[in-house]
């Protein structure tokens, strides 16, 4: 079997993790009326968000990239083996999260939170029936945030992606891929574009009430993330064709690349809601360089961070569980300069022991579906 490691990539996905750990912990604080930074800082909101938009362009970028590889293999795109390998990697741990946030721990009154969380007794089937057939994002927008599971929104989606996605990689050359991700992405954002002009000029016309406009254009315009996914393939290709002495591996532009995203992250800007696609690509940019070890201005492929990287999906998954435990118990005994530290070494030991003991099962499943090692 042939092994493909992409450098820096896994420890990528860790700061991804990070962040968004960040994010829902002052969010979760807030929430709970404590001193926090969510509500005086526009960083803190966004770079959770951010965080999974990262998440979003790394899938498009190595599955893409994986795929191109096994489709130059003797063998081919075996599209139910991907799909196959792809419900190992992620059902079993999403399942789990919806376990416990349906049936569990709303039965535990101590670890509960008021809005924007909603009470999952309400509206219980349609809301697990979202669930079970991976519409998270659409429950989300439909009926609210379901605490502990809320998380799984961008899970759906990947899904959603990963069902389609080997067997357009498969009919299509290059250049048609390219077209057909490029047309995808500039309907989807003229349909955005459409929708924001619709709610700015308070267009309301019979059944079409402004009030839909305003949940189609959130749900398009914040969770519906296909155009990262889609601008993460774009890179892929370009990483397949680039030549080595490319202006986008120049020291000069990756310096200008690094600069302009953490100059948009401190400024906050939003630009009425397309911002999305301009942090996409530039890290779309900074993915292409790391993955060139060589010429990359920075180095992150460190063991413990390539390790962490590996278990950032139960990072992903179990964080909102422990942060609002562990903030909810140490507040209550006045140890809250513990919070941070307490809830990175549970988040990494949880995810630890999943990733040996469950999805290190499915893992090993997965390989026989394989015709690439990763890692």
């Amino acid at each position: 079997m042939k092994k493909v490691h992409y450098p820096n990539l896994n420890s990528l996905r860790f700061l991804a993790a990070f962040v968004v750990i960040i994010h829902h912990t002052e969010q979760i604080k807030s929430i709970k009326g404590l001193p926090n930074l969510w509500d005086n800082n526009t960083i803190i909101p966004l770079i959770g968000k951010l965080g999974v938009d990262l998440f979003f362009v790394l899938s498009g970028f190595l599955i893409t990239s994986l795929l191109f590889i096994e489709k130059a293999s003797p063998t081919g795109i075996n599209v139910k083996n991907f799909i196959v390998r792809r419900l190992l990697r992620i059902w079993p741990l999403y399942f789990i999260i919806m376990i416990l946030a349906f049936f569990v721990m709303p039965h535990i009154p101590l670890f509960q939170l008021g809005l924007p969380y909603v009470d999952v007794k309400n509206h219980m089937l349609d809301n697990a029936l979202m669930y079970v057939f991976f519409l998270p994002h659409v429950q989300l927008i439909v009926f609210g945030p379901i605490l502990y599971a809320s998380q799984s929104w961008s899970i759906g989606i990947e899904e959603q992606f990963y069902l389609v996605w080997s067997s357009v990689v498969k009919r299509f050359d290059t250049k048609k891929l390219v077209q057909v991700t490029l047309g995808f992405i500039f309907l989807y954002l003229g349909i955005c574009v459409v929708l924001k002009y619709l709610v700015y000029s308070n267009f309301h016309s019979g059944p079409i009430s402004l009030n839909a406009i305003k949940v189609l254009a959130t749900f398009f315009i914040y969770l519906m993330k296909f155009d990262c996914l889609l601008i993460g393939v774009l890179f892929a290709v370009l990483n397949k064709n680039l030549k080595a002495n490319s202006i986008f591996v120049k020291n000069w532009f990756q310096w200008l690349v690094y600069l302009a995203e953490i100059l948009l992250v401190c400024t906050g800007l939003e630009l009425g809601g397309f911002f999305w696609e301009i942090h996409a690509v530039l890290y779309g940019f900074i993915i292409l360089n790391l993955v060139r070890a060589e010429t990359s201005i920075f180095n992150i492929e460190y063991r413990i961070l390539n390790y962490l990287g590996k278990i950032s999906y139960g990072m992903y998954m179990y964080h909102i569980l422990i942060v609002n435990i562990v903030v909810t118990v140490l507040y209550k005994y006045n140890l809250q300069v513990l919070v941070y530290p307490v809830i990175y070494a549970l988040v990494v030991l949880v995810s630890s022991l999943s990733y040996k003991y469950l999805e290190g099962y499915f893992l090993k499943m997965k390989k026989s579906y394989s015709v690439i090692a990763t890692g």
